[in-house]
Parts: structure tokens; sequence; C-alpha cells
């Protein structure tokens, strides 16, 4: 995996001066100071011990658990990482059913494996049918106990791999909290205020670093290394690019939470990211297309009377 994480984060200029993000203990941290300190100002941070109370954490390691508890529907399962460009990602994959997944999973024989983005929750918070079982195995944050749903992603998606790294890219709309349930992971982050983000986007999203090219270092942006261990979480704000890489070769077990971002998230337009996401709503035309001139009113009057009492 050391290669992997080479490839993934050398190519920033600068790499090895990456910064470490803020690390909170869950226990200590309130729902007030965690929207009023990193939501609202679009600031990322870890918080330790996050899920370790869910009982998925001790029950996923248990090949019986995954055989007993699901339905053997069919999926699609991938021998390479988690790519960018579609076309790439769909190369070698292999359709077959979820216990035979778990099978080849728990069998170790694959150099990479991967079921990604297998929908918990969906975006109006419902249980998805295969995994209602999951009900009885999950919890909640007590930094965040009542989310408002998310807008565009499920609530609750969940991530099996072994060895499996995940490209850089971002998130458009919606908060995320990446939590490590099963295994640990290395992940850079970029802040969004960057110089040239059409430069930046362009050579993270081809993944040209995969073949050795170096980010120019005039673009270079402020840039962060963090490992999520087991039971952690990652707050992952919108607009952060972030690459994901394995720490070690065990089965990995991470589930991504989406909640709603605040209105005035989408009302700060010096950000390039905001401006894009409007830009984006008119090709093509759709609802949202008619919503967007009035969201946008709104997102930016709010953020300007955030900024001017001075709470971002």
């Amino acid at each position: 995996m050391n290669q992997i994480a080479e490839s993934f984060f050398s190519c920033l200029s600068g790499s090895e001066e990456f910064a470490t993000v803020p690390i909170l203990e869950a226990d200590k941290l309130t729902e007030r100071d965690f929207k009023k300190e990193w939501v609202d100002k679009n600031r990322a941070c870890l918080i330790k011990d996050a899920v370790k109370h869910w009982p998925i954490s001790l029950k996923c390691r248990n090949k019986e658990y995954w055989l007993k508890t699901f339905d053997n529907f069919g999926l699609s399962v991938y021998p390479h990482h988690n790519h960018n460009d579609s076309k790439v990602h769909e190369e070698g994959k292999i359709e077959m059913n979820f216990h035979d997944a778990i099978e080849h999973l728990f069998a170790n024989e694959d150099l990479v494996i991967s079921m990604p983005s297998q929908v918990i929750i969906d975006v109006k918070g419902q249980y998805t049918k295969r995994f209602q079982t999951f009900k009885d195995d999950l919890g909640k944050f007590s930094f965040l106990p009542s989310p408002p749903l998310p807008r565009n992603y499920p609530q609750l998606r969940c991530f099996l791999y072994r060895r499996a790294a995940t490209a850089w890219h971002w998130h458009k709309v919606d908060e995320t909290l990446m939590c490590q349930v099963r295994g640990s992971k290395r992940v850079g982050l970029l802040d969004p205020r960057v110089r040239h983000p059409e430069a930046v986007i362009k050579f993270l999203m081809s993944e040209s670093y995969l073949s050795g090219d170096k980010l120019d270092p005039s673009l270079k942006a402020k840039s962060y290394m963090v490992t999520v261990e087991e039971n952690d979480a990652l707050y992952i704000p919108p607009y952060w690019f972030h690459g994901v890489v394995p720490c070690d070769e065990k089965i990995g077990l991470t589930a991504a939470f989406c909640w709603r971002s605040p209105a005035h998230i989408f009302g700060n337009f010096s950000n390039y990211f905001v401006r894009d996401l409007y830009r984006k709503m008119y090709h093509p035309i759709t609802r949202w297309s008619y919503i967007a001139p009035f969201f946008g009113i709104y997102a930016g009057t709010s953020y300007a009377i955030k900024k001017l009492l001075r709470k971002i």
C-alpha cells in the first residue's frame, strides 16, 4: 500500500509538508461546537471514537455475520481501485452474488477487491430493502443527533474492500462523515481556496498522478494528511478534494454518512466551486435549473449575514 500512497500523495508539490487536520474527541464535542466551528466554517476535522459504540464495528469482522444476516443479492465487484473515469472504472467489473463476494473478500486471494457505494439509507432517510437488518447494528453521533436529510447523496453508504484506494475527488453538495468502521486509511485533503482551481481539478480528476505526473508547483494548495483509524470519523466538507488509500491489508468497512449543508455554504460566490455548481445546474436543464436563482439569492443573503456577524 505504500507504493499506492506514494503515487496518490507525492504528486502534490511540497507533499512532505502536509498539515494535519484538527483532531477532536467525540465524547467532548458538542453539537453546537461542531456546527459552529466546523460545519458553518467549511473546515475539515478528525473525530476520534465517533462510531466506537456502533454494534457493527465488532460484528463485521465475522464472515458468518454477512452470510447469515443479508440476502444473496447481485452486485458489481471491482478488482481494482476506485477510479473517476467511468470507462476505466468499469474495466474488469465482475457481476456476482453478495455471498460469493463476501467469500472472496475473506479468502484474501485477490490483490484488490472493492464493493463500493452500497446504499444503506437513501436520500429520503429510508433503509433500503436489502439492508433493513442494519437498523440494529448502526448508531447515532453524539455531536450530530438529528441531522437534516441530504440534498443529493444517500444518507448512508457503505464501502467494503481490501486494498482498494479511491481516486482524488470532491463532493459538490452535502456534508460527509467518513466513518472508518473496520481497517484504517490515509486521507489527503486539499483546502478549496486554491489558486487556478480549474487546473487543479483537471490534474486530479484525470488521475495522471498514477503515471508519476506532478501538480504544477505554482498551483500549490494548502494540503492536509490524516490517518483515519478504526472507530474514527473524518468530517469532509463540500469542495474539499480528497484521495483515500488503505493503511493495511485488512478487510475494510467504511460508512459515508451525509446530511444537508447549511444554505450559506452555497452563497460564497467568491468560491470557484460554488460558482461551478450553479453553472452546472443549467447543463442539462432540470428542475434544479428553475430553483437555482431563488436558492442562490437565499444562500447569498445567508452568507452575507453570517459574514457581517463574523460567524464565518
